[in-house]
């Protein structure tokens, strides 16, 4: 019931707000409510949800972790869910938020009880909360990075010389249009609100400069470079880590965000997949094998077999989630969707969440399909009329101001968003039921004599998934699965290893390990990993 008056508190505020109920997209939660509504989740399901904050950001926001599941919950199959994952896409946050509320809901349920006692959900709701702040403030724009002490984003000693300026006085920074003979941009032939750039091999000729709204204060003809630090999540991870480049942080995994989901991801053994809420895109578009990418000394490419497992899982989302206008997109240079499969050797997933419907008119261009798909959604305030002002870096040219309104390209309103998260739920509750499981099967013993014994039994992945990626195989941070072998005090171990470690198991595969015991008496045998869980069996000769 609290719960419930927190989140009818938070819409009616946003409703009043112009600032907030713009675009259709009121109803998002600003950080405090994030916060409030994981803390009534912990009290409300204190034997299901564990809370914690990993750490503060350099705003001070926290870093929350919510643990999911009953029992042992680090020696079972873990999935990780992290959201807020870029700062422009903060429905991330909330598709991640409402997956923790509807799992926790229907703890209750058969089927979710059941799966968690078995399996352990990492929730990370928003790892750029300083980011996502924007969506929320007065000034409006598409911020990326969370905070990060002042510094040059240009590396020349001076500092917040180019603020974010609002020149059409509507609280938001959009774009802006220079008429100049010298430009690459014209207006699109089909709407002239859109802006192209100049075909040459259709014989076009540009009549416009464009670059975001603002003054170029420091005259490095970079605009809004200094608002105040940031260092983008996204972009801060050791994967393919894009040096020197702006707000990609001072080297890989520099900042509190990034090292602190690193480490606990580092930490936690029983990982077997990372789901992210990003712009990255690998489950309506799987990644595909290239040889020579994933056969060079430093892999690049997805490897064969966990290709085959990313367009079997990519299968399957498509059919739970609703996914016209998505088109697929890859990683970026330092991205944590990367790192996740790469470098930290697990499955990873990655979506938008949501994409722009296509339009009846089939356009290629992605903001003439929006704006026909806003249109006929009946949404309001998605566009700011280009507007004519004075620009003390342009005297004497015509500069107007306009364009998409941030955001909502990439955020729909609030009621697609719990519609989304409905089918996400039920995408998520799938992945894990399609966990690596280890079990002990076809238990054999057959006596030699001479008090001789020999013991066979087969490792059973009952699960769909490998009990580890093939790249997994490679990382040695992945754990493989062990078998142990006991014999009590009495007994002779003549064949065979105390202790196995095996390679990968496929979905439904089998590996069969023998021993050649000498005396009676009780063995043990115990196989597993904690990505994978533990099976052990009691055998007497």
């Amino acid at each position: 019931m609290q719960k419930k008056l927190i989140r009818a508190a938070f819409i009616l505020m946003v409703a009043l707000s112009p600032f907030f109920n713009l675009n259709g997209q009121e109803g998002y939660t600003n950080h405090d409510d994030l916060s409030a509504r994981l803390n009534q989740l912990a009290r409300e399901f204190p034997a299901v949800a564990t809370l914690e904050s990993l750490d503060k950001t350099n705003g001070g926001k926290e870093i929350w972790l919510l643990s999911i599941g009953t029992g042992d919950l680090e020696n079972r199959p873990a999935i990780a869910v992290a959201g807020g994952v870029s700062g422009e896409y903060p429905v991330g946050t909330e598709l991640a938020l409402l997956f923790a509320e509807k799992i926790l809901e229907n703890s209750g349920d058969d089927r979710v009880k059941e799966l968690l006692s078995e399996t352990t959900f990492y929730v990370f709701p928003d790892m750029n909360p300083d980011a996502r702040a924007q969506f929320f403030s007065r000034l409006r724009y598409e911020r990326t990075g969370n905070a990060y002490p002042p510094h040059s984003v240009e590396r020349n000693a001076r500092l917040a010389e180019d603020p974010y300026r609002d020149l059409n006085g509507d609280n938001m920074i959009t774009m802006m249009r220079t008429e100049d003979p010298s430009g690459e941009w014209i207006t699109h032939p089909k709407d002239p609100r859109v802006m192209v750039r100049a075909s040459f091999e259709k014989g076009e000729t540009g009549k416009y400069t464009l670059k975001p709204e603002g003054i170029d204060s420091d005259m490095y003809d970079l605009f809004n470079m200094h608002r105040e630090g940031m260092v983008d999540f996204n972009k801060n991870f050791t994967f393919q880590y894009p040096a020197f480049t702006p707000r990609a942080g001072e080297h890989a995994v520099s900042e509190i965000e990034s090292r602190a989901i690193a480490d606990f991801l580092f930490e936690s053994k029983n990982v077997f997949a990372v789901v992210g809420f990003g712009p990255a895109d690998n489950l309506t578009a799987p990644l595909t094998y290239n040889e020579r990418a994933a056969s060079g000394r430093m892999v690049t490419g997805i490897l064969q077999e966990d290709a085959k497992v990313n367009s079997m899982v990519s299968n399957k989302y498509s059919g739970l989630v609703s996914t016209e206008g998505a088109t697929g997109k890859s990683g970026t240079d330092g991205d944590f969707f990367q790192w996740a499969y790469f470098h930290y050797g697990r499955f990873s997933f990655s979506t938008p969440g949501w994409w722009v419907p296509a339009s009846e008119g089939g356009s290629s261009n992605p903001e003439i399909n929006f704006l026909e798909w806003a249109e006929s959604e009946g949404l309001e305030n998605v566009f700011v009329p280009w507007q004519e002002v004075e620009h003390p870096d342009y005297p004497g040219q015509k500069t107007e101001v306009g364009g998409i309104a941030p955001f909502v390209m990439n955020n729909p309103p609030y009621e697609i968003v719990e519609r989304s998260a409905g089918e996400h739920f039920n995408f998520l509750l799938e992945l894990a039921e399609m966990r690596p499981v280890t079990d002990i099967v076809n238990v054999r013993t057959e006596r030699l004599g001479r008090d001789l014994h020999r013991v066979t039994v087969d490792i059973f992945n009952e699960g769909v998934f490998p009990t580890v990626t093939e790249l997994g195989e490679r990382v040695r941070w992945v754990q493989k699965t062990v078998v142990n072998f006991d014999p009590d005090e009495g007994q002779e171990l003549v064949s065979g290893k105390r202790v196995e470690v095996l390679d990968r198991i496929e979905g439904k595969g089998r590996y069969e390990c023998s021993w050649l015991v000498r005396g009676r008496g009780e063995i043990k045998i115990r196989a597993g990993a904690e990505s994978t869980g533990f099976k052990e069996i009691e055998i007497n000769l």
